[in-house]
């Protein structure tokens, strides 16, 4: 019984805080950005991306803009439609019942909307 549950012990994964690597926000078009990053932990609880035009490290207590996104194994994903000529600072978030850990801040600025003679709601015939 001893040897049984030493085994079981020693193949056990201790929890511990998450860790978010290899984040990045771009734009995919004016105004609409892709973000990505890879969260990894035995557990995560609570993911996403936080994103404010005025708090440089944006965090869960500033009441800043939160985009859940999707976690699949430990790709997250997100796509958010933002203001255009706008600068955002974004961070990632994995919550578990260690903590929670954030990435580095990302700023970026949107691009401004140029409509193309394709955009004219009012084409000559």
């Amino acid at each position: 019984i001893l040897f049984a549950v030493a085994f079981h012990l020693v193949g056990c994964e201790k929890l511990t805080v998450p860790t978010i690597t290899d984040a990045t926000v771009e734009e995919l078009t004016p105004g609409t950005i892709s973000a990505k990053a890879t969260m990894t932990s035995k557990e995560i609880d609570e993911y996403g991306l936080i994103y404010s035009t005025k708090n440089t490290s944006p965090d869960l207590n500033a009441k800043d803009a939160i985009v859940n996104g999707n976690l699949e194994g430990s790709n997250f994903t997100a796509e958010v439609t933002l203001k255009t000529n706008t600068t955002y600072y974004f961070v990632f978030y994995a919550t578990n019942e260690k903590g929670t850990t954030y990435s580095t801040a990302t700023k970026l600025t949107t691009s401004l909307y140029n409509p193309s003679i394709d955009d004219n709601p009012f084409p000559k015939p």
